[in-house]
């Protein structure tokens, strides 16, 4: 068995063990969705490495857990606010700055290639904080659309900012 295999087979079971683990450390239906999202992208991430885990639905609850206590300590605006926003050390050097402000214009480049609806939901979502409900409702979609459209923006860049 691939180890692909084994994610497809038990990927419900750990998105729905995240979920339930937010949502027991004070996080809302939505943020618990969000924080699932982000829990299954860094578990597809680190694929290759799961097999060395023994409880795979233990490292879940644990990531689920840190996201959800990172989210609550974030300030509301700071979430991804124009999702080009980086920590930069208190004094960084011209190199680092110059480094800083190219990856900003990478991220900004990469944000402009999404199609227009999942940049939409995108901003909408980590932005605006709005609701599922309330970016169907503004898009015209379904809540379920809303929430497919953030996962695949979410992945893309993702997959687009480890190229580089």
């Amino acid at each position: 068995m691939t180890i692909e295999h084994l994610f497809i087979q038990n990927a419900t079971e750990w998105r729905q063990k995240a979920i339930s683990m937010s949502l027991a450390f004070g996080a809302s239906a939505a943020e618990a969705e969000d924080v699932a999202q982000d829990t299954m992208l860094k578990l597809w991430q680190m694929r290759s490495d799961l097999l060395q885990y023994n409880s795979i639905e233990a490292l879940v609850a644990i990531m689920a857990r840190n996201l959800t206590v990172s989210l609550h300590r974030k300030p509301k605006g700071e979430m991804l606010s124009e999702a080009s926003s980086l920590i930069i050390d208190a004094a960084p050097t011209p190199d680092e700055q110059l480094m800083g402000r190219e990856a900003v214009e990478r991220l900004k480049q990469r944000l402009r290639q999404l199609p227009p609806r999942q940049h939409a939901v995108l901003v909408m979502r980590q932005a605006e904080h709005r609701s599922y409900k309330e970016i169907g409702r503004l898009l015209g979609i379904e809540e379920t659309s809303a929430k497919t459209l953030l996962s695949r923006a979410r992945k893309w860049l993702l997959n687009e900012l480890n190229k580089a």
